[in-house]
């Protein structure tokens, strides 16, 4: 039989599922606190941030924990690490789940659903491989390059997912979801510790940022546009800067990109157009000239879920594969993407670029032959200057052996 999971689980967990419900004695006088906190120490394997949420318990309800936990016998598999909560009944909980990254992570890591300046409320913290969705869940990622105790199939990493709702220090989203970011690094780390697994601790992150970027307009219609917030988190990031020039596009570029900085994951984006009102960019770009582009990078356990995520919305090279077209369909974007793979600092990456063109007609479009050979053209300028220049991430990160593996073209 293989060690538990846990270095000092106070119970052995059972890979049947079976959950475990601890209550607390009722305390004189109906006061809970003393032995909530005690509760909430020893909960989860110990591996909850004590020290800062202790203030937070609650005394007026006695405290419930729900533990769930793995110790592999041979030729068992599981995916769950850690799976606990500990709940004080209408007065708030603390929730935390550790998973081996066995195949995809099931939260996106798409470069357009991390770009910031995007359509959808999220939140980054800096120097953590992690991010905050639209639907509230936060969710990092750790690395064990030693591999994870008890696993049948090879695991180099983990993420754990955390919630934490109880009255924290701060004001409003972006408080409460530092303590989930806090919460979800310190229980990664305390399982990298007792599996030791080689991993470097995550560091503990002291702010998020918020990366939404609202859109509002005074017509009726829902034309002109305009932007609030256009001082975006990521804008002018050193990884980012010249991505679009490098390529030899012409113009003046401006950069964003995340702020994660992630040896598993990075992604930029770069455009001539103005970000505050792009239809008054002067001047303005000639038809069919390059006017956004877009690197990204994932890399170990990252590179998989990515690959399988863009698969499945038909966006992965390997879905077309071989096959070419010029005809654009209405209202359809010109943009093509090139993918390619590498061996970096964290393992395989793939990497992924895209190239879109100004249209002033939305109505259906096919290129010429010399037209969309240029398009290719201009892809694999802007994959070989990503690649090769010393500011972008696969420099950064020591990539070396890449391969070309193919186009997607974003109209189809």
């Amino acid at each position: 039989m293989r060690k538990p999971l846990f270095i000092g689980l106070p119970f052995v967990l059972s890979v049947t599922g079976v959950v475990f419900f601890l209550g607390v004695d009722r305390a004189d006088g109906g006061d809970h606190a003393a032995a909530n906190r005690a509760q909430l120490k020893r909960a989860c394997a110990g591996l909850l941030p004590y020290e800062e949420l202790r203030g937070a318990v609650p005394g007026d309800t006695a405290g419930v924990v729900s533990e769930y936990g793995t110790m592999l016998e041979p030729e068992e598999d599981s995916r769950s690490l850690l799976n606990c909560s500990v709940t004080w009944p209408g007065h708030g909980s603390v929730r935390v789940r550790a998973v081996a990254l066995i195949s995809r992570l099931p939260m996106t890591v798409r470069a357009e659903d991390i770009l910031p300046g995007g359509d959808d409320d999220g939140y980054e913290a800096p120097g953590v491989t992690g991010r905050v969705g639209e639907d509230g869940r936060s969710w990092v990622v750790a690395e064990c390059p030693g591999g994870i105790e008890g696993r049948v199939r090879e695991v180099s990493g983990m993420y754990v997912t955390a919630a934490v709702d109880l009255p924290v220090s701060g004001k409003g989203k972006p408080a409460e979801y530092l303590a989930d970011f806090r919460t979800a690094v310190q229980v990664a780390n305390g399982i990298t510790a007792a599996q030791k697994c080689g991993g470097s601790p995550l560091k503990v992150p002291t702010r998020v940022v918020d990366t939404y970027e609202a859109h509002v307009t005074s017509d009726a219609d829902g034309g002109n546009m305009k932007v609030v917030g256009i001082d975006e988190p990521g804008l002018g990031v050193e990884k980012c800067k010249g991505l679009g020039r490098r390529a030899g596009f012409p113009g003046k570029w401006t950069a964003a990109g995340d702020l994660q900085d992630s040896r598993l994951l990075s992604v930029c984006e770069a455009t001539v157009l103005d970000r505050e009102d792009p239809t008054s960019t002067d001047p303005a770009p000639s038809d069919n000239a390059v006017v956004s582009v877009s690197a990204a990078s994932w890399a170990g356990p990252l590179g998989r879920s990515a690959d399988g995520q863009y698969n499945r919305t038909g966006d992965s090279y390997t879905f077309r594969e071989g096959e070419r077209t010029r005809a654009i369909p209405e209202s359809e974007p010109h943009e093509l993407a090139l993918w390619a793979r590498s061996e970096c600092a964290a393992g395989p990456a793939y990497h992924r670029v895209t190239v879109d063109r100004e249209t002033s007609d939305l109505s259906a479009y096919t290129l010429t032959e010399a037209e969309r050979t240029t398009f290719s053209k201009d892809v694999r300028k802007l994959m070989d200057s990503y690649l090769a220049s010393p500011d972008n991430w696969p420099a950064q990160q020591r990539c070396h052996d890449t391969r070309i593996l193919g186009e997607v073209e974003g109209w189809r």
